[in-house]
């Protein structure tokens, strides 16, 4: 029964199914659906420079050049995990695109405990976390002028239908659904109800209602009140985390007691402090 389960799951995603679920959304309107590509943030970026519209989807089964943050590898097999990236053309300002990662991340956590349970978090700035262990990430990429975005493309992974043990080459601890649950899970229901509730949460920013947001945001970090290490190059800060604020920035109070704001680095966490 289980070996039918899994050949059931393996099968490919249905982009007819998917936009016929999504029904009237934003994102049902023009989805491009790959068995392979290099990267999905790749071709949006390809597709939003000839012009095509927001909301436009694009979902692939397998990656070959898959990226995240500060340019890693993202490593994931075919036909088991929830690879996509969307293109969106908000009326912001360049500095406030950071709030377009906080409401994916919000729409991935809360979509994974929805449908499968798993208590996800979000580890700054833009992965997701189970404990102390990666499930998925997020990366967004955009063009801008001084004053005005031309486009973002947020792209997303999430571990879903994957055993990481299988993959010698994974090099940070990781997790998936299947091995968070037990149980192999829909990635088509998974997709459907992330862009429902990014949707959703993206008209509300729109709107410019940003506070709630904030909020869910720090309730969501699991490195609040952690002890990091923050690898901005030139220079490296430790000290422990606070909170995130309004810009998006990492607050930590160093040893000395002094605060400081942090708008990027690569975070080490001590999880036992």
């Amino acid at each position: 029964m289980e070996a039918d389960i899994r050949a059931l799951l393996d099968l490919p995603i249905d982009p007819g199914t998917v936009k016929r679920t999504l029904g009237r959304s934003m994102f049902a309107k023009n989805l491009c659906y790959f068995g392979c590509v290099g990267s999905t943030n790749d071709v949006a970026k390809n597709l939003a420079a000839s012009g095509a519209p927001e909301g436009t989807l694009i979902v692939a089964e397998e990656q070959t050049q898959g990226k995240g943050r500060l340019g890693r590898r993202w490593i994931s097999p075919g036909y088991v995990n929830l690879l996509f990236s969307v293109l969106l053309r908000p009326n912001i300002l360049p500095d406030r695109v950071f709030s377009l990662t906080m409401i994916a991340a919000i729409a991935c956590a809360d979509a994974i405990r929805t449908l499968s349970g798993v208590h996800a978090k979000i580890k700054w700035p833009n992965d997701i976390y189970v404990e102390r262990r990666k499930l998925g990430g997020i990366l967004t990429e955009f063009k801008a002028s001084v004053e005005k975005v031309d486009y973002v493309v947020v792209g997303l992974g999430i571990n879903v239908n994957w055993s990481p043990e299988d993959r010698d080459e994974v090099l940070y601890p990781a997790t998936s659904i299947l091995a968070e649950t037990g149980r192999y899970s829909s990635r088509q229901d998974l997709l459907v109800q992330i862009l429902k509730d990014l949707e959703t949460d993206y008209k509300i920013l729109m709107r410019g209602d940003v506070e709630s947001f904030y909020k869910r945001w720090n309730e969501l970090c699991c490195i609040r009140d952690r002890v990091v290490q923050v690898d901005m190059g030139e220079k490296e800060l430790k000290g422990r985390v606070l909170r995130i604020d309004r810009d998006g920035a990492l607050v930590i109070r160093k040893q000395g007691g002094e605060q400081e704001r942090v708008l990027w680095g690569d975070v080490s966490v001590q999880w036992e402090v």
